[in-house]
């Protein structure tokens, strides 16, 4: 009989410590462009033009290159870290730089939050700038970043895809 009661107190552990890990992982989602900073950027028809620009300024960015953004201390880059390191596998297979960008508040690139990234084209035109995926584990089947860079020679004549509207586990920048 007390081996019946073992296994119901363990089941009913299982389903409190599971629904308090759902619970408290959806009292962290936040938006990745909270104050619409990138996005009232992105506005601006030139900007896709001034952002690579400004990375092209400390990176070399010829022949395509993927650009991570990150910042020191944030638990969602240790939650994306799988992701990320999927994303920088795929942009080496298909030729491109990985180039890693360590973030503080106020940063000059106007990046809202990290993990992000930003994909750079072999003809040097921004395609992609955002965060990695939504959702809060930023996981590889959630992946925004992936269709930029296995379709690296395209770019679309509008500019690039800047995702300002997309919520998951971020940190915030400012």
């Amino acid at each position: 009989m007390s081996s019946k009661l073992h296994w119901v107190v363990l089941a009913v552990w299982s389903i409190i410590l599971t629904s308090s890990v759902l619970y408290l992982s959806t009292l962290k989602a936040k938006q990745f462009d909270v104050n619409g900073l990138l996005l009232s950027n992105a506005m601006d028809t030139e900007f896709d033009h001034r952002f690579t620009s400004l990375i092209e300024e400390t990176l070399d960015t010829r022949n395509g290159a993927v650009v991570h953004f990150t910042m020191d201390n944030c638990f969602c880059e240790y939650v994306a870290e799988s992701h990320v390191t999927s994303v920088k596998k795929l942009a080496s297979e298909q030729g491109f730089k990985n180039h890693v960008i360590t973030l503080k508040s106020n940063n000059r690139f106007n990046i809202p939050s990290v993990p992000a990234v930003a994909v750079i084209n072999q003809n040097g035109k921004l395609t992609y700038l955002g965060p990695y995926a939504t959702g809060m584990f930023c996981s590889e089947g959630e992946g925004l970043v992936e269709q930029y860079i296995n379709n690296n020679t395209e770019h679309n004549a509008l500019g690039a895809t800047i995702l300002t509207d997309a919520q998951g586990c971020y940190c915030n920048l400012g």
